[in-house]
């Protein structure tokens, strides 16, 4: 969405105009959404929930928003605390194991396609388990294939910040796939 159009539809919204929050949501839904999705392990139903209920909060609070940043970057923070927010209400020993609803889409047929849904599942799981600060990384550059300095911009850090937090969540990540015991090769 280009930055003139952004403007004019974030000025209907802070009217309140719901349509027009609608259409900024939309413009960047998918990406928000797989955030979501990703920082809650890949547990759709709380992926759902977390997401309504930031989405809920920014048309409540859109009069706040300052556009010091874009419309999906101030959206990605409202997410980040909303599930920050369902951690402390659930704890943090939340069990992935006791949600359904986790249905990846996939367009392979076969054991294939149930072998790289059962990665996808195990990985996303212990991505969820990382420092939260490591799992925004990892979400955004390696899973979003965002560029370092877009990522350190949206989450509000040094570029160079991101690249060391890259690296030690990769290292955890990489000590939790190798004591997890599942199978990703």
């Amino acid at each position: 969405m280009e930055k003139s159009e952004e403007k004019r539809l974030l000025k209907r919204a802070v009217a309140g105009d719901a349509e027009a929050f609608g259409e900024l949501v939309k413009s960047s839904e998918t990406k928000l959404f797989s955030f979501a999705l990703s920082i809650c392990g890949g547990v759709r139903q709380i992926a759902e929930d977390v997401y309504q209920d930031a989405l809920t909060k920014a048309f409540i609070g859109i009069r706040r928003f300052k556009a010091e940043s874009s419309f999906s970057t101030w959206l990605w923070t409202i997410i980040k605390n909303c599930y920050v927010d369902f951690l402390s209400a659930q704890g943090r020993d939340l069990l992935l194991d006791d949600f359904n609803g986790y249905d990846p889409v996939t367009t392979e047929h076969g054991e294939s396609a149930l072998i790289r849904k059962e990665r996808a599942e195990n990985l996303r799981e212990l991505i969820s388990k990382l420092p939260l600060t490591y799992c925004e990384v990892v979400t955004l550059v390696d899973i979003n294939e965002m560029d370092h300095t877009s990522a350190a911009e949206l989450i509000g850090i040094d570029k160079n910040l991101l690249k060391v937090r890259l690296h030690r969540a990769h290292t955890a990540l990489k000590r939790l796939i190798e004591n997890s015991g599942k199978a990703f090769k």
